[in-house]
């Protein structure tokens, strides 16, 4: 890792501790340097407050000649706070340094251009993938005006979820759970099945009471669901059971427009199963725990109609493993949209 990466990296663990809290915003970090040593840092921390520039330079500190580190191009226009490329001109930055430009096709490159027409240097793509992943919902959201999908599922080492009777508690471990927390709290909203909630009663929460709940939806047409289930107390759930591509998209497309930029599927299996031949998913985090439950009865972590053929099968791109206590979490993709966007 050269000089500029391991700054660039450091202004990624600035925006990273924002996680899941930035919403319809991307996570932005910030790094400023001089003559090799660091001066401040800073990250963006919520929706309408100052971005990470602002938050970076500071206005104890000279800035004259200095050099800027930030993960995501500079905003140009005027939102909810000025633009951050105004910022930095009137800090005497010499050069920027930029992770990614804004996919955004109405902002891309406009804050390079104003930059280096101000005289300063402007040089990006560092750390592009790095970048590029820590924002997947955002980008996904600016790009295609939808949620980024991620679909969880919590299974057996011979892929089971539950017995025949829907009794899944618990088959991964402590670790694995906490792990489902950390992506509850990175999503925006929440879908799981009608018949998982009539069977595990989860109430689809993150346990900090200080943190913003995510809106809940529960995949059924059914209407007789128990109104004193967990899930309908407090703000409650809604009810949509999209079953078709079209269908999928239309919902993407409705959540898209309410500034959900994250979606997370925590199953069973039909919901799973119909995600995923509809080509709804993004991401999968699969957590299997070394247990082998046996049963042609026992519920499998994928239903829906048989495939006729292997050339079916979904295929799963660019995946890696990871251990989550004494289990395994996989996770992979399901299309291209994670790598960097040229």
């Amino acid at each position: 890792m050269n000089t500029h990466e391991k700054w660039m990296s450091l202004a990624c663990d600035e925006a990273l501790k924002a996680f899941g809290q930035t919403s319809p915003n991307p996570l932005v970090g910030a790094v400023a340097t001089k003559n090799g040593e660091l001066l401040s840092k800073g990250y963006h921390h919520k929706a309408g407050q100052a971005h990470a520039e602002v938050d970076c330079l500071k206005d104890s500190i000279d800035y004259t000649d200095a050099e800027l580190y930030v993960t995501l191009e500079p905003c140009s226009t005027h939102g909810r706070t000025p633009p951050c490329t105004k910022k930095i001109i009137s800090r005497g930055i010499k050069k920027v340094y930029i992770g990614t430009l804004d996919p955004n096709p109405d902002h891309a490159g406009q804050a390079v251009d104003i930059l280096q027409s101000k005289g300063i240097d402007v040089e990006y793509n560092i750390l592009p993938e790095r970048c590029w992943k820590i924002n997947l919902p955002f980008f996904k959201w600016i790009v295609h005006q939808q949620p980024y999908v991620t679909l969880k599922m919590a299974m057996t080492l011979d892929g089971k979820i539950a017995t025949e009777e829907g009794l899944s508690k618990w088959i991964t471990g402590p670790a694995s759970r906490d792990k489902v927390q950390h992506l509850r709290k990175w999503c925006d909203a929440i879908m799981v099945g009608g018949e998982t909630i009539l069977k595990d009663d989860s109430g689809l929460k993150v346990l900090d009471k200080n943190w913003q709940q995510p809106q809940r939806y529960i995949w059924t047409s059914k209407t007789n669901l128990p109104h004193d289930s967990k899930v309908f107390q407090e703000e409650g759930a809604l009810l949509n059971k999209p079953t078709t591509n079209l269908e999928w998209s239309s919902f993407l497309n409705e959540l898209g427009k309410q500034n959900i930029t994250s979606l997370l599927l925590e199953g069973g299996g039909e919901l799973a199963a119909n995600a995923l031949t509809s080509n709804a998913v993004d991401e999968i985090k699969f957590f299997i725990a070394p247990k082998i439950l046996t049963g042609r009865n026992s519920r499998t972590v994928t239903g829906g109609d048989s495939p006729q053929s292997l050339d079916e099968a979904i295929n799963v791109l660019d995946w890696e493993t990871e251990a989550s206590g004494s289990d395994i979490c996989i996770t992979g993709y399901l299309n291209n949209f994670h790598k960097l966007q040229k």
